[in-house]
């Protein structure tokens, strides 16, 4: 976490902060990302911004964690349909996460860094907590999906969520970004991107999706 002395700034000036570190490791992986890169551009001394952050792991681990929730505020604005089964479920949730990534570009981007191979040990374990989380969560769906029927129960959770999570992780995110010929999120066509795009792409990945994971289906 941020130092107090972070959050007793000025609103412009802790704005600026983040505008210019989400800059930096939006356009870098962590391990390229430089501390000097950002106080250059704030036109700060080094000692001045680790008055704020004790160094570049925190400063990023913080920024993964604020464009988290963020992603959560924009999902939960528009709530998921009603009785609605797994599928239905899957729809919203990953469509809402496709347009956050066309909303707000460089905080999707500074999410997906996290997942990025990394020399720093720690960052390595905030990839692997992250990837467990977004599993973990996958997981209770599909289980909730045999439970009602939706999802064959004699398939292994064990073997599909990873799977299943690869298709609609990285895979939905590529493919969406496809439909405006690009394939980095900062790519400003991007944001041409709108809701019909993201339930064109999720519709045709659920659909793979169902004929695998529900019996009988055609």
């Amino acid at each position: 976490m941020p130092r107090a002395t972070f959050f007793n700034l000025p609103a412009d000036k802790r704005q600026r902060i983040i505008e210019v570190a989400l800059e930096e490791f939006a356009e870098r992986p962590y391990d390229q990302a430089s501390i000097s890169r950002v106080v250059s551009r704030l036109g700060i001394a080094k000692g001045s911004l680790y008055q704020y952050f004790d160094g570049k792991r925190e400063l990023f681990t913080w920024l993964v964690e604020e464009a988290g929730r963020k992603k959560l505020e924009a999902v939960s604005a528009t709530p998921p349909p009603t009785g609605a089964d797994l599928y239905a479920r899957l729809r919203w949730l990953y469509a809402q996460g496709l347009l956050f990534i066309a909303a707000s570009p460089r905080w999707a981007r500074v999410a997906l860094r996290s997942v990025e191979p990394s020399l720093d040990p720690e960052i390595s374990r905030l990839r692997a907590s992250s990837e467990a989380a977004a599993q973990a969560f996958l997981r209770e769906q599909l289980a909730r999906g045999q439970e009602e029927g939706s999802v064959r129960g004699d398939l292994s959770l064990e073997l599909v969520v990873p799977l299943v999570h690869g298709l609609l992780s990285e895979g939905l995110m590529r493919a969406f970004l496809a439909r405006a010929g690009v394939t980095d999120p900062l790519d400003p066509a991007a944001q041409s991107l709108g809701r019909e795009d993201a339930l064109a792409v999720v519709d045709a990945a659920l659909s793979l999706l169902e004929r695998g994971l529900r019996r009988g289906a055609p």
